[in-house]
């Protein structure tokens, strides 16, 4: 990555580390404002120095705060067919699932798009108004961690492609309104994107704790990892330690030198979702009752109506999304396991970026279920047309929950070590 010229703002070297992806040791490196540091090996980004980062993401969170509120103030969505209307809030896509006994899908909505997101926003904003004040340390590294561990389960930004394909959806029998609480929440979203992407996790640890102790190490052998090399790096602030030290000594994490019963655990979590994936597919996973007709429909049957409806690429996004992500993920990740565990380490970077991508994609089969819960919240219209979440949406959810858990119970630096043990052996 080319740096951007700032020449009037400090550089910033950041802690030799250990790549969190491939456990290849980097010696530490001095960064300009713009510029990333990268694994020389698998090309992971380890950190970047990004401008005024003890500034911007307070006043982004601010403004995330105040689009939050607003969007809880006002109208979210309202629709009109045939001289009926309704109207919906921000909230009754929540209350609607758990009024109707889907309280596992209302605590997945309520924790994904309100309580996690709140959490991360209001942490970041303590810690970096503290950067420079007296502060526990023992509540700095507690909400350091924190802010690492939830910012994968953060889902505003997929809820929004929800809320769009949702009008695609009723554009057909409805005159569709978007109402003021709804631009609020493009604005919450983006802002927190923009906050999420103004600090860097490298740059914050160093900041609060300064370097780790071994930030001098001097890597000799451009292919050591840090396990050959004796050492261990933490996989929540990026230092490293003596190996067999049970915590990180700067951010409190435990530290391992791999995920100890990782590949097990994903086993047992794509076996899950397996299981899951099938009433998921097979279940309707929305009931439509009109004028006291009940049409059950399944994942496949809203890809199979929206294409007839000529609606042609919200259904390749749904199939792509809802059918094709899921089956592929699990797939992906049974063959990486199965590749690990027969001690296969040919391509390791290509088995590493289908990782990557199974890691990316994961959070966004989510779409569907959004859609259900805001076509169930907005669709209310008793004896006329009432939309429910059918059994296949919890089923869905779980699908996607787990592999996602999956995903993260994985551990990449194995697909590195049998690189590393054929390298030996030769």
């Amino acid at each position: 990555m080319h740096p951007v010229s700032h020449q009037h703002q400090p550089t910033y070297t950041h802690d030799a580390t250990a790549c969190e992806e491939c456990d290849l040791l980097v010696p530490a490196t001095t960064l300009a404002v713009g510029e990333a540091s990268s694994c020389p090996r698998c090309g992971h980004t380890l950190s970047r120095h990004l401008p005024e980062q003890e500034r911007r993401p307070i006043a982004y969170g601010f403004a995330a705060i105040i689009m939050f509120v607003l969007s809880n103030s006002f109208t979210f969505m309202s629709f009109s067919a045939k001289g009926v209307g309704q109207e919906m809030t921000f909230l009754q896509c929540i209350t609607t699932l758990v009024d109707q006994g889907y309280l596992f899908l209302g605590a997945v909505l309520s924790l994904t798009l309100i309580g996690l997101p709140l959490v991360y926003i209001g942490s970041i904003m303590l810690v970096l108004w503290r950067v420079d004040k007296d502060l526990h340390s023992n509540a700095l590294r507690s909400l350091g961690r924190l802010l690492c561990r939830i910012k994968p389960w953060l889902m505003v930004d997929v809820f929004l492609i929800g809320v769009l394909i949702s009008l695609v959806k009723l554009m057909g029998m409805a005159d569709i309104k978007m109402g003021l609480s709804f631009w609020a929440f493009v604005g919450y979203t983006v802002l927190l994107i923009k906050m999420i992407s103004s600090l860097d996790r490298m740059w914050l640890w160093q900041r609060l704790f300064g370097p780790s102790e071994l930030h001098g190490l001097t890597v000799d052998d451009d292919e050591a990892s840090a396990m050959t090399s004796g050492l261990v790096g933490c996989h929540i602030c990026g230092a490293l330690s003596e190996a067999g030290a049970d915590s990180c000594k700067r951010c409190g994490d435990h530290l391992h030198s791999r995920k100890p019963g990782g590949l097990n655990r994903t086993w047992a979590l794509l076996f899950t979702s397996v299981i899951l994936y099938i009433p998921a597919n097979l279940y309707p996973i929305m009931d439509t009752v009109f004028l006291g007709d009940d049409s059950p429909s399944t994942i496949l049957g809203g890809v199979v109506l929206l294409w007839a409806m000529g609606s042609y690429p919200i259904a390749a996004v749904i199939f792509f999304a809802s059918v094709v992500v899921p089956l592929v993920k699990i797939l992906a990740l049974l063959w990486l396991c199965y590749m690990v565990q027969r001690g296969q380490g040919a391509s390791p970077l290509g088995k590493l970026k289908l990782y990557r991508m199974t890691e990316f994609v994961g959070r966004w089969s989510m779409i569907d279920v959004f859609v259900v819960a805001i076509l169930a919240g907005l669709i209310r219209l008793d004896n006329l047309m009432t939309i429910y979440p059918g059994p296949a949406a919890v089923a869905f959810a779980g699908v996607v929950l787990i592999t996602m858990v999956a995903a993260m119970s994985f551990d990449s630096r194995l697909i590195w070590d049998l690189q590393q043990g054929e390298r030996e052996r030769e």
